[in-house]
């Protein structure tokens, strides 16, 4: 029975993302819109207790997973990675298929 590969833990994995050069631009600044959205007082509900927070939660939480499912690919070790790297990939957020 073959031993499963060790992850790399997540932070590490995020900056291997942002370094990509093959990982689509927009894909990269959707983080930062959400993150400048949730902190900017100017929403599209303002920011009244409980009903003007929903929707900074509802950014927040939808970039966070689909941060987490993005950056998921970039866990696994560089081996794997480097042997993959002849497989077509779907980039998120691309123009090109």
């Amino acid at each position: 029975m073959s031993r499963p590969s060790p992850k790399i833990g997540w932070f590490r994995a995020l900056g291997r993302y942002y370094r990509d050069p093959s990982a689509s631009v927009l894909g990269k600044l959707v983080i930062f819109a959400a993150l400048i959205y949730a902190v900017v007082p100017v929403d599209l509900i303002p920011d009244v207790p409980i009903i003007g927070w929903l929707d900074d939660l509802g950014v927040m939480g939808l970039a966070t997973a689909w941060l987490t499912r993005v950056v998921a690919r970039y866990r696994l070790p560089d081996e794997t990675l480097e042997a993959s790297a002849d497989a077509p990939r779907r980039r998120p957020f691309s123009m090109s298929p």
